[in-house]
């Protein structure tokens, strides 16, 4: 468990030299190579390729602990989402939201499918030792990311699935790679195809943001004092304040782990492990909310909460990408690039089929949004969806961003149904098949749902 490993203080400092070493070598990367600034790679990712070459894995010039790497992505997921969390909430979401976050749903639902499609024909063919759940860890790295993907994938270990966590972080590394690589392509084409309303070619990215560096007197705030530096340095509360809603959470996931050990309910234990970060969210959220209510929120700066959810991605990325082990890759190789095939042929044609029939307004650019979130994160959505609208003059980027939050709510069914098959049915092929039925009939719900969103909006528009 990622709690439970035994590391020294040596060993954690130099990963973080190392990881930061991988960031700055990223940046230099994308500041001085052409083809990278082409494709807008962030910094973040070409560090972590970086430390995946000059690492253990490859040159050996470093040496990593992939294991140590894939618990410090466990740990900076939570610590990310309480992050994002404290931000001011919207109370009015309105139609572009929803929208966004039933088809961030309906992908979910049908690169599980599609994943669990593949592992079990591999089962019935020729990898009949292939652990079924991998199926769902393509679904768990694409869309939800390299921290979701690792900490389900180990706590599938204990049931036979060899290297699931570094495996859940291959398929994020993957998907990474496919959204901006893809997404970049997309933009060219609609481009030239006239899709785009905002950009007509593709000089309107200045050179500074192909470049990732700033240059000028006119630069971006990135947030604001609220505290007297003679009491305490405004950015120390705010880490303060994020490290004491983590320790909310362990405190709150380990007493529930404790009542489950003392009811004989041992075999859900790493599961619920696995699903702290949604702990730490609904903690967040409720701080958030009182605060809010007592009118003390303005001890929080939105900017600088930014830019710690910011800096803590940053590290998760590079630390999930050079933890990626050659050794698995190579004993995974075809599952891993069936599933990851299909699932980007399914998540293109699902999103493109939605956009425009969900949005009367720049369907192109929620398009682009989408694909980049739903095969890496929503930052890599916001990158492409500021290549396509350079000064977020719509509110595509707004509506990403506030869709993602519902879309959490929406997708807590399908974490659980994720488990079901090894808690219900001891990861018996049954159980597989009985929750691909459980996805078919949650998209049916969450289409019929879309479409009476659509039906009461049009309805509202003809009054």
């Amino acid at each position: 468990m990622p709690w439970e490993l035994q590391v020294n203080l040596k060993d954690v400092i130099l990963d973080f030299t190392y990881l930061s070493l991988f960031l700055m070598a990223g940046t230099i990367l994308r500041r001085y190579v052409t083809f990278f600034q082409k494709f807008l790679i962030p910094n973040n990712i070409l560090g972590g390729f970086f430390g995946l070459l000059l690492g253990g894995q490859f040159f050996r010039y470093i040496i990593l602990n992939p294991e140590r790497l894939g618990n410090y992505v466990y740990h900076l997921l939570a610590l990310t989402f309480i992050a994002m969390g404290l931000r001011k909430e919207k109370t009015s979401w309105g139609k572009g939201p929803l929208s966004k976050s039933i088809i961030t749903i309906l992908c979910y639902l049908g690169q599980a499918f599609i994943g669990l499609a593949v592992a079990l024909l591999l089962i019935k063919t020729i990898y009949p030792d292939l652990f079924p759940g991998m199926g769902f860890l393509m679904t768990l790295g694409f869309a939800s990311g390299p921290g979701l993907a690792f900490a389900m994938g180990s706590s599938w270990e204990a049931l036979g699935f060899e290297g699931g966590g570094l495996v859940g972080l291959t398929f994020a590394a993957i998907g990474y790679l496919i959204a901006f690589f893809g997404g970049i392509s997309f933009i060219y084409w609609g481009i030239k195809t006239k899709r785009t309303k905002l950009i007509k070619d593709m000089s309107d990215i200045t050179p500074e943001i192909r470049q990732g560096i700033l240059k000028g007197v006119d630069l971006p705030i990135a947030g604001r004092l609220t505290m007297a530096s003679e009491a305490i340095e405004s950015l120390a509360f705010q880490i303060g304040l994020i490290g004491t809603l983590y320790l909310a959470t362990y405190l709150l996931v380990d007493y529930l782990a404790s009542i489950m050990l003392a009811n004989g309910l041992d075999g859900f234990v790493a599961t619920l492990w696995s699903f702290h970060f949604i702990f730490a969210i609904l903690i967040t959220l409720s701080v958030r909310k009182i605060l809010d209510k007592t009118k003390k929120s303005y001890i929080i700066d939105e900017g600088l909460m930014n830019r710690l959810a910011g800096t803590m991605i940053d590290y998760l990325v590079v630390a999930a990408i050079a933890a990626i082990s050659v050794s698995i890759l190579k004993q995974y190789w075809l599952p891993i690039l069936l599933m990851s095939t299909a699932g980007t042929f399914l998540t293109w044609a699902i999103i493109w089929w939605a956009s425009y029939r969900a949005y009367d307004d720049y369907p192109f650019e929620r398009f682009v949004g989408v694909f980049g979130e739903l095969m890496g994160t929503i930052n890599s959505g916001l990158v492409l969806i500021r290549v396509t609208d350079p000064h977020f003059k719509t509110n595509v980027a707004e509506d990403s961003i506030y869709g993602s939050g519902i879309a959490i709510f929406w997708g807590l069914p399908l974490l659980i149904v994720l488990n079901l098959p090894m808690t219900l049915w001891n990861n018996e092929l049954i159980g597989y098949v009985y929750a691909m039925g459980i996805f078919l009939v949650y998209a049916i719900i969450l289409i019929v749902a879309w479409k009476a969103i659509g039906y009461l909006s049009f309805k509202k528009t003809l009054k």
